[in-house]
């Protein structure tokens, strides 16, 4: 027999990966776990489920989706776009510019109460005759701005206001007088037109089209409420220098006048409002229906109120000097002048700005102000003119950017005809104090909303230098017509005439807005 195997011989165990080996006895009856001491010192047994899940990395998920390129290269230009910072204006134009509105609202300081000042009075004829000059001129503004640049043009245009003040203020011969006012005429619409265009300059560094929009909406708004301040600012001198060199006339007795419609004026008592209207005329002065103690300045007050009117002018002058632009303007499209509506259309609706604007400055100060109480009843008036011109300008210039001018066009000429229609039937005469100041007021949000209409259409884009020139040339007759008017009309004549001008400066405004909007439709 042969030998039995020896059992105690421990065989090889077969390869097993490193992982899965465990430590078994010979016969593999049974297995030895080895625990750590760490582990049951701690009591952390490997049969115990653990409070805290254990976080298995999981591979990630591929994407189910690939983009495309052209949908690569969108997405980084929209993430590109809104991480970029819009492009800001220029500090250094932005600075020129705001001097250039201060020196805007000081010289207007000056010119707008002198104009009122001087049209009330004597001077009404002068004023004709330097804006008619100015009207003559505004078509070939352009071509003067493009050959001299914006600082030129402000810079004499100023200088010229102050010697035209000092001229004033001194004994000077009325020749001399007069050729100041022309060569002041033929400044004006340049200087007009050179304020404007500094507004579009500042816009073009504002970056795209949207904000070059909106930086010159708000350009333009800037050179407005500078005008219509300064005009405030002047009224308050005009009345500082009544209550330190006052004149008060004597009470005004009742006399026959010239601007009478019958043969004998009819005594106090026989007077009746119904023929009122039919028997007096306010084109040579006041109506001799009651006593009037009109204020007055003294001649110590005049020569004052001159002087610091121009002294602002000068200093008008020096700032614009720095602020205007030195640098001449593009040459304009002269095709444009021919082709483009605005220059056809626009021209009645600044032929009313004008007429209106006239008015107020001349027959409305001296009838509803001075012949009612004074110059102190007129300040009163200018001041109110002014500061709610000021704040509908900037309202109606925010409503007419959202798209409301058809709104703001009818209630304007709704406002505007009851405005005419009071004015026809107020007695001017009547010692109510607070009407020739609320009904200026009124007067003045409704410039401030035709201006703003008008400029917001014909002011920009392409080739609008020559366009606007002519605007400003019928703006410039209007206002020759009015102060002509002054003397050689009667007021209720004038209300009709501007109650004309009304309906044709609407018609044509309704005519080029129809038109703009037709050209502006994408042609398919």
């Amino acid at each position: 027999m042969g030998s039995l195997p020896d059992l105690t011989e421990r065989t090889r165990p077969p390869a097993v990966r490193t992982a899965t080996r465990t430590i078994s006895d010979p016969h593999r009856n049974r297995t030895i776990i080895e625990i750590p001491v760490s582990t049951i010192y701690k009591k952390e047994w490997p049969w115990r489920k653990p409070k805290v899940p254990l976080k298995v990395a999981m591979p990630p998920v591929p994407n189910r989706r690939r983009d495309s390129a052209t949908s690569s290269i969108g997405a980084a230009s929209v993430r590109r776009l809104i991480t970029r910072q819009p492009p800001q204006v220029p500090k250094p134009i932005v600075r020129r510019f705001t001097l250039l509105c201060v020196a805007n609202g000081l010289c207007s300081t000056a010119l707008l109460p002198f104009t009122a000042f001087a049209g009330a009075e004597a001077g009404a004829m002068p004023l004709a005759t330097m804006h008619a000059l100015a009207a003559v001129i505004a078509p070939f503004s352009s071509q003067i701005l493009q050959k001299t640049g914006a600082r030129v043009i402000v810079t004499l245009g100023y200088i010229l206001i102050c010697f035209l003040l000092v001229a004033h203020a001194m004994a000077t011969p009325l020749s001399v007088l007069l050729l100041l006012y022309g060569v002041c005429g033929i400044t004006l619409s340049p200087l007009s037109l050179a304020l404007t265009t500094s507004a579009t300059s500042l816009a073009q560094a504002a970056g795209d089209e949207g904000r070059r929009k909106v930086a010159l909406r708000r350009a333009l708004r800037g050179l407005r409420a500078s005008q219509d301040f300064g005009l405030v600012f002047g009224s308050l001198l005009l009345g500082a220098a009544l209550m330190f060199w006052p004149e008060n006339q004597p009470m005004v007795q009742l006399n026959v006048s010239s601007n009478v419609t019958v043969p004998r004026w009819p005594p106090p008592e026989e007077f009746s409002d119904d023929d009122y209207e039919e028997q007096t005329c306010g084109a040579a002065g006041c109506p001799d229906v009651q006593p009037l103690a009109s204020a007055a300045l003294s001649a110590v007050g005049k020569r004052a109120l001159i002087a610091a009117w121009a002294t602002l002018a000068g200093a008008a002058a020096a700032l614009a000097a720095y602020g205007a632009a030195s640098t001449p303007s593009p040459p304009p499209d002269a095709r444009s002048l021919y082709r483009d509506p605005r220059a056809i259309l626009g021209a009645p609706m600044g032929l009313f700005i004008g007429l209106q604007q006239g008015f107020i400055c001349t027959s409305y100060v001296k009838w509803y102000g001075v012949c009612v109480g004074g110059w102190e009843c007129a300040w009163r008036a200018l001041c109110g003119a002014g500061a709610l011109q000021a704040l509908a300008a900037g309202t109606l210039s925010m409503a007419a950017a959202r798209g409301k001018r058809w709104a703001l066009a009818a209630g304007g000429a709704a406002a505007h005809a009851a405005l005419l229609l009071a004015l026809l039937r107020w007695r001017a005469a009547r010692t109510d104090l607070a009407l020739p100041a609320v009904a200026a007021a009124a007067w003045g949000a409704i410039a401030a909303l035709w201006d703003v209409l008008q400029t917001g259409i014909c002011v920009g884009g392409a080739g609008w230098r020559g366009p606007w020139s002519l605007t400003l040339g019928a703006r410039h007759a209007g206002l020759a017509l009015a102060c002509a008017a002054r003397l050689a009309l009667c007021v209720r004549a004038q209300l009709a005439a501007l109650a004309l001008a009304l309906v044709a400066a609407l018609a044509s405004h309704a005519a080029l807005e129809l038109r703009l909007r037709r050209d502006a439709r994408p042609r398919s």
